[in-house]
């Protein structure tokens, strides 16, 4: 009876040890390789030129309102009624311009989500070229996000050999 038991016990180690050899496991963290991704860097420095751009649009556009805006209650005593209604007329609408413009580039739908998501799409194919070569030539069964991930050893993190991949 012993050595049925001990043969069980040598066969269950045994098959363990040759499914853990065949099934490997990492994670990583996307967020962070994202973040620390030299091309990530690159992406955000032209998005912020844009965006600078954009803003200075807008400071453009307000301080042309306020220009109108002042040129209107300098003349008002001296405009006849249409002329008050025309130079209001023309702030409005350069109001609504401004407003148009912002909703057009910072809108849920607009030319900045547009020209991130332009800026982000090669550098999340390079994350998923990287994290597919990696688990080809380390013989990765699955690789995991640390978002879906509730608990694991550190030593299954391989974040910073994806980083390393990927600023290659």
């Amino acid at each position: 009876m012993k050595k049925i038991i001990l043969l069980v016990l040598v066969l269950i180690s045994l098959s363990t040890s040759l499914f853990s050899q065949a099934f490997r496991i990492a994670y990583i963290d996307h967020f962070r390789i994202i973040s620390d991704s030299n091309d990530t860097r690159e992406a955000q420095r032209l998005f912020q030129i844009d965006r600078d751009n954009w803003v200075k649009e807008i400071d453009d556009m307000e301080a042309d309102i306020l220009r109108l805006e002042r040129e209107y209650e300098t003349r008002r005593l001296t405009l006849s009624e249409a002329g008050k209604i025309e130079a209001e007329r023309r702030i409005t609408d350069r109001i609504r311009e401004r407003q148009q413009f912002i909703e057009n580039i910072f809108g849920e739908t607009g030319l900045a989500t547009t020209r991130n998501n332009e800026l982000m799409a090669p550098i999340m194919e390079k994350l998923r070229q990287a994290v597919d070569k990696i688990a080809i030539e380390d013989n990765y069964s699955m690789i995991l996000d640390v978002s879906a991930v509730v608990w694991a050893q550190e030593r299954y993190d391989i974040t910073d050999q994806v980083i390393l991949e990927m600023n290659k």
